[in-house]
Protein backbone atom coordinates (compact mmCIF):
# COMPACT_ATOMS: atom_id res chain seq x y z
CA UNK A 1 0.00 0.00 0.00
CA UNK A 2 1.23 3.57 -1.19
CA UNK A 3 1.45 6.48 1.22
CA UNK A 4 0.79 9.84 0.72
CA UNK A 5 1.79 13.15 2.36
CA UNK A 6 -0.77 15.44 1.62
CA UNK A 7 0.55 19.04 0.70
CA UNK A 8 -0.78 20.51 4.04
CA UNK A 9 0.36 18.08 5.96
CA UNK A 10 4.20 18.48 4.80
CA UNK A 11 3.85 22.48 5.11
CA UNK A 12 2.82 21.90 9.43
CA UNK A 13 5.54 19.31 9.30
CA UNK A 14 8.33 22.07 8.15
CA UNK A 15 7.04 24.18 10.18
CA UNK A 16 7.20 22.38 13.56
CA UNK A 17 10.87 21.25 12.76
CA UNK A 18 12.27 24.72 11.67
CA UNK A 19 10.13 26.18 14.87
CA UNK A 20 12.70 23.47 17.12
CA UNK A 21 15.44 23.95 15.22
CA UNK A 22 15.00 27.80 15.95
CA UNK A 23 14.53 27.04 19.84
CA UNK A 24 17.34 25.46 19.99
CA UNK A 25 19.17 28.15 17.75
CA UNK A 26 18.21 30.64 20.47
CA UNK A 27 19.11 29.20 23.45
CA UNK A 28 22.10 30.18 25.61
CA UNK A 29 25.58 28.04 24.75
CA UNK A 30 27.77 27.15 27.63
CA UNK A 31 31.12 29.14 27.39
CA UNK A 32 34.83 27.20 28.61
CA UNK A 33 36.45 27.76 31.79
CA UNK A 34 38.57 31.05 31.42
CA UNK A 35 40.84 32.24 34.11
CA UNK A 36 42.53 35.89 35.19
CA UNK A 37 44.88 36.46 37.64
CA UNK A 38 42.83 39.38 39.69
CA UNK A 39 45.91 39.88 42.37
CA UNK A 40 49.27 38.63 44.04
CA UNK A 41 51.19 40.18 47.05
CA UNK A 42 54.27 38.96 48.93
CA UNK A 43 54.93 39.44 52.46
CA UNK A 44 56.87 40.36 53.53
CA UNK A 45 58.52 42.39 50.73
CA UNK A 46 61.94 42.65 52.43
CA UNK A 47 64.11 39.54 53.52
CA UNK A 48 67.53 38.30 54.34
CA UNK A 49 69.22 35.79 52.21
CA UNK A 50 67.06 32.53 53.05
CA UNK A 51 64.38 33.96 54.98
CA UNK A 52 60.80 32.79 53.48
CA UNK A 53 58.10 34.78 51.95
CA UNK A 54 54.44 34.07 51.73
CA UNK A 55 53.04 34.96 48.55
CA UNK A 56 49.29 35.09 48.09
CA UNK A 57 47.11 35.17 45.10
CA UNK A 58 43.69 35.38 43.45
CA UNK A 59 42.50 33.42 40.44
CA UNK A 60 38.88 34.67 39.11
CA UNK A 61 36.94 31.86 36.47
CA UNK A 62 35.26 34.25 34.55
CA UNK A 63 34.01 30.83 32.12
CA UNK A 64 30.73 29.33 32.17
CA UNK A 65 32.47 25.96 33.46
CA UNK A 66 34.03 24.41 36.67
CA UNK A 67 37.74 24.02 35.84
CA UNK A 68 41.08 23.41 37.38
CA UNK A 69 44.07 26.30 37.12
CA UNK A 70 47.40 24.88 36.87
CA UNK A 71 49.33 27.74 38.62
CA UNK A 72 52.99 28.22 37.92
CA UNK A 73 54.91 30.98 39.96
CA UNK A 74 58.03 32.40 38.58
CA UNK A 75 60.96 34.76 40.04
CA UNK A 76 62.44 36.04 37.23
CA UNK A 77 61.34 34.11 35.09
CA UNK A 78 62.28 30.74 36.63
CA UNK A 79 59.38 28.56 37.91
CA UNK A 80 59.38 27.77 41.67
CA UNK A 81 56.18 26.48 42.59
CA UNK A 82 53.15 24.86 40.82
CA UNK A 83 49.89 24.12 41.74
CA UNK A 84 46.28 23.38 40.60
CA UNK A 85 43.41 25.02 42.21
CA UNK A 86 39.17 23.91 41.29
CA UNK A 87 37.06 26.90 40.94
CA UNK A 88 33.41 27.45 40.34
CA UNK A 89 32.38 29.23 37.45
CA UNK A 90 32.09 32.89 38.49
CA UNK A 91 34.26 32.54 41.54
CA UNK A 92 37.67 33.80 42.55
CA UNK A 93 39.82 30.66 44.26
CA UNK A 94 43.09 31.83 46.41
CA UNK A 95 46.49 30.28 46.86
CA UNK A 96 49.10 30.74 48.75
CA UNK A 97 53.20 29.55 48.39
CA UNK A 98 56.45 29.99 50.51
CA UNK A 99 59.57 31.04 48.78
CA UNK A 100 63.17 31.95 49.59
CA UNK A 101 66.06 33.19 47.86
CA UNK A 102 69.63 32.25 49.40
CA UNK A 103 71.31 35.20 46.71
CA UNK A 104 70.96 38.77 47.52
CA UNK A 105 68.76 40.56 44.52
CA UNK A 106 64.95 42.25 43.60
CA UNK A 107 62.99 39.28 42.19
CA UNK A 108 59.82 39.79 40.11
CA UNK A 109 57.34 37.05 41.31
CA UNK A 110 55.14 36.61 38.23
CA UNK A 111 51.28 34.83 37.83
CA UNK A 112 49.72 34.67 35.33
CA UNK A 113 49.66 38.56 34.50
CA UNK A 114 50.32 39.61 37.68
CA UNK A 115 53.30 40.72 39.65
CA UNK A 116 54.92 41.29 43.28
CA UNK A 117 58.22 42.30 43.43
CA UNK A 118 60.27 40.72 46.60
CA UNK A 119 64.27 42.48 47.63
CA UNK A 120 66.54 39.73 49.60
CA UNK A 121 69.04 41.21 51.18
CA UNK A 122 72.62 40.00 51.91
CA UNK A 123 73.80 38.63 55.19
CA UNK A 124 76.57 37.58 56.88
CA UNK A 125 77.32 36.14 60.23
CA UNK A 126 78.35 38.29 62.87
CA UNK A 127 78.79 38.73 66.63
CA UNK A 128 76.77 41.31 68.34
CA UNK A 129 76.51 42.30 71.91
CA UNK A 130 73.27 42.51 73.74
CA UNK A 131 73.20 45.39 76.65
CA UNK A 132 71.24 48.34 77.82
CA UNK A 133 73.85 49.93 79.73
CA UNK A 134 76.47 52.36 78.50
CA UNK A 135 79.70 50.91 80.82
CA UNK A 136 79.69 52.96 83.50
CA UNK A 137 78.18 52.16 86.71
CA UNK A 138 76.10 54.59 88.90
CA UNK A 139 76.29 51.82 91.47
CA UNK A 140 76.76 48.46 92.70
CA UNK A 141 73.60 46.63 94.37
CA UNK A 142 72.89 43.44 96.28
CA UNK A 143 69.84 41.29 95.23
CA UNK A 144 68.97 39.94 98.69
CA UNK A 145 69.22 36.39 100.66
CA UNK A 146 66.82 34.33 98.93
CA UNK A 147 67.01 36.46 95.14
CA UNK A 148 68.93 37.12 91.95
CA UNK A 149 69.24 39.63 89.18
CA UNK A 150 67.01 38.85 85.88
CA UNK A 151 67.47 40.36 82.58
CA UNK A 152 65.56 39.72 79.76
CA UNK A 153 67.03 40.06 75.67
CA UNK A 154 65.20 40.34 72.50
CA UNK A 155 68.24 39.20 69.73
CA UNK A 156 68.36 40.98 66.55
CA UNK A 157 67.77 38.41 64.55
CA UNK A 158 66.88 34.64 65.13
CA UNK A 159 67.98 32.25 65.46
CA UNK A 160 71.02 33.48 67.28
CA UNK A 161 73.70 31.58 68.54
CA UNK A 162 74.42 32.89 72.67
CA UNK A 163 78.20 32.07 73.29
CA UNK A 164 78.78 34.16 76.17
CA UNK A 165 77.40 36.23 79.27
CA UNK A 166 79.33 39.10 80.59
CA UNK A 167 78.69 41.02 84.34
CA UNK A 168 79.84 43.62 85.78
CA UNK A 169 80.07 42.54 89.64
CA UNK A 170 82.28 42.33 92.85
CA UNK A 171 82.40 40.73 96.16
CA UNK A 172 81.48 43.19 98.81
CA UNK A 173 80.99 43.38 102.33
CA UNK A 174 82.50 40.77 104.49
CA UNK A 175 81.06 36.38 105.45
CA UNK A 176 81.27 35.88 101.85
CA UNK A 177 83.95 32.86 102.05
CA UNK A 178 83.02 29.35 100.61
CA UNK A 179 79.84 30.61 98.77
CA UNK A 180 78.51 29.88 95.81
CA UNK A 181 76.61 31.57 92.77
CA UNK A 182 74.24 30.07 89.63
CA UNK A 183 74.27 31.45 86.25
CA UNK A 184 71.36 30.71 84.32
CA UNK A 185 70.01 30.74 80.60
CA UNK A 186 65.78 31.29 80.59
CA UNK A 187 63.26 30.55 78.06
CA UNK A 188 60.28 33.71 78.31
CA UNK A 189 58.94 30.77 80.91
CA UNK A 190 61.80 30.63 83.15
CA UNK A 191 62.56 27.22 81.65
CA UNK A 192 66.08 26.78 82.00
CA UNK A 193 68.31 26.26 78.69
CA UNK A 194 71.47 26.38 80.81
CA UNK A 195 72.69 26.42 84.49
CA UNK A 196 76.25 26.69 85.98
CA UNK A 197 77.38 26.74 89.62
CA UNK A 198 80.42 28.59 90.48
CA UNK A 199 82.40 29.45 93.05
CA UNK A 200 81.86 33.29 94.71
CA UNK A 201 85.92 34.13 94.16
CA UNK A 202 84.82 34.39 90.57
CA UNK A 203 84.32 37.71 90.85
CA UNK A 204 87.01 40.06 92.42
CA UNK A 205 86.70 41.37 95.93
CA UNK A 206 86.16 45.09 96.57
CA UNK A 207 86.21 44.97 100.16
CA UNK A 208 83.81 47.05 102.60
CA UNK A 209 84.96 49.95 102.50
CA UNK A 210 85.75 52.84 100.95
CA UNK A 211 83.78 52.03 97.43
CA UNK A 212 85.38 50.53 94.63
CA UNK A 213 83.46 50.21 91.67
CA UNK A 214 82.66 46.59 90.21
CA UNK A 215 84.24 44.95 86.96
CA UNK A 216 83.71 43.10 84.13
CA UNK A 217 83.92 39.40 84.59
CA UNK A 218 82.80 37.10 81.39
CA UNK A 219 81.16 34.02 81.40
CA UNK A 220 81.71 31.42 78.37
CA UNK A 221 78.47 29.58 77.46
CA UNK A 222 78.05 26.36 75.97
CA UNK A 223 76.59 27.79 72.71
CA UNK A 224 73.12 28.12 72.87
CA UNK A 225 70.71 28.31 69.55
CA UNK A 226 68.25 30.75 70.59
CA UNK A 227 65.04 31.04 68.80
CA UNK A 228 62.66 33.46 71.18
CA UNK A 229 63.66 35.98 73.54
CA UNK A 230 65.93 34.65 76.54
CA UNK A 231 66.48 36.11 79.47
CA UNK A 232 69.56 35.57 81.78
CA UNK A 233 69.09 34.70 86.03
CA UNK A 234 72.02 35.55 88.14
CA UNK A 235 71.40 34.11 91.53
CA UNK A 236 73.63 35.36 94.38
CA UNK A 237 71.20 34.73 97.37
CA UNK A 238 73.22 37.17 99.49
CA UNK A 239 72.35 40.37 101.23
CA UNK A 240 73.39 43.88 101.78
CA UNK A 241 77.46 43.89 102.52
CA UNK A 242 77.81 40.16 102.19
CA UNK A 243 78.36 38.91 98.87
CA UNK A 244 78.09 39.80 95.59
CA UNK A 245 76.69 43.48 94.26
CA UNK A 246 76.03 43.94 90.30
CA UNK A 247 76.72 47.30 88.80
CA UNK A 248 73.72 49.49 87.93
CA UNK A 249 73.60 52.04 85.29
CA UNK A 250 70.75 54.91 84.82
CA UNK A 251 71.59 56.10 81.47
CA UNK A 252 68.35 55.00 80.06
CA UNK A 253 64.41 54.19 81.34
CA UNK A 254 64.83 50.24 82.36
CA UNK A 255 62.15 48.10 80.58
CA UNK A 256 64.06 44.46 81.09
CA UNK A 257 65.99 44.33 84.95
CA UNK A 258 64.26 42.86 87.22
CA UNK A 259 64.84 41.42 91.10
CA UNK A 260 64.08 37.89 91.28
CA UNK A 261 63.42 35.11 94.57
CA UNK A 262 63.88 31.29 93.66
CA UNK A 263 65.22 28.73 91.63
CA UNK A 264 64.15 28.77 88.03
CA UNK A 265 61.66 27.21 86.58
CA UNK A 266 60.10 29.04 90.04
CA UNK A 267 60.89 32.56 89.66
CA UNK A 268 58.79 35.43 91.40
CA UNK A 269 59.66 38.72 90.70
CA UNK A 270 60.29 41.22 93.32
CA UNK A 271 59.30 44.80 93.81
CA UNK A 272 62.51 46.88 93.54
CA UNK A 273 60.20 49.78 94.62
CA UNK A 274 60.11 48.48 97.96
CA UNK A 275 63.02 46.31 98.32
CA UNK A 276 65.57 49.44 98.05
CA UNK A 277 64.98 52.02 100.81
CA UNK A 278 62.72 54.73 99.25
CA UNK A 279 65.11 57.17 100.13
CA UNK A 280 68.26 56.12 97.76
CA UNK A 281 67.64 56.98 93.87
CA UNK A 282 67.98 53.18 93.21
CA UNK A 283 64.69 52.45 94.66
CA UNK A 284 62.90 53.43 91.24
CA UNK A 285 62.76 50.80 89.11
CA UNK A 286 62.74 52.96 85.65
CA UNK A 287 66.42 53.63 86.20
CA UNK A 288 67.73 50.55 87.50
CA UNK A 289 69.86 48.49 84.61
CA UNK A 290 71.49 45.82 85.73
CA UNK A 291 74.78 45.74 83.79
CA UNK A 292 74.43 42.04 82.37
CA UNK A 293 75.32 41.71 78.76
CA UNK A 294 74.91 38.74 76.50
CA UNK A 295 77.28 38.17 73.34
CA UNK A 296 76.44 35.61 70.23
CA UNK A 297 76.55 35.81 66.50
CA UNK A 298 73.22 35.82 64.12
CA UNK A 299 72.91 36.33 60.64
CA UNK A 300 72.91 40.60 59.79
CA UNK A 301 72.18 42.59 57.09
CA UNK A 302 75.25 43.34 55.58
CA UNK A 303 76.19 47.20 56.16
Amino acid sequence: MKYLIRPHAFFLLSLTLAAVLYACAQQPQEQPTAFEVVSIGVVPTQVLAGQEATVTAQVNNTGGQAGNYNAALTMNGDQVASRAITIMPGKIGKLSFTVSRDKAGVYKIQLGSASATLTVKAVEERDVELKYDNGTSQDALWAGNNNGFLISFTPPAKPFVLKKVSICAGIYGVSWEGKTFELSVLDPFYTPLYRQVYAIAKFPVKGAFPYHPPSWVDFDITPLNLENDFLVYLFTGTGMHKGIHVGVDDSVTNEHSDLASGHPPNLSIVSIDTFYNSTFWYSDRSKVNWMIRATGSARMPVE
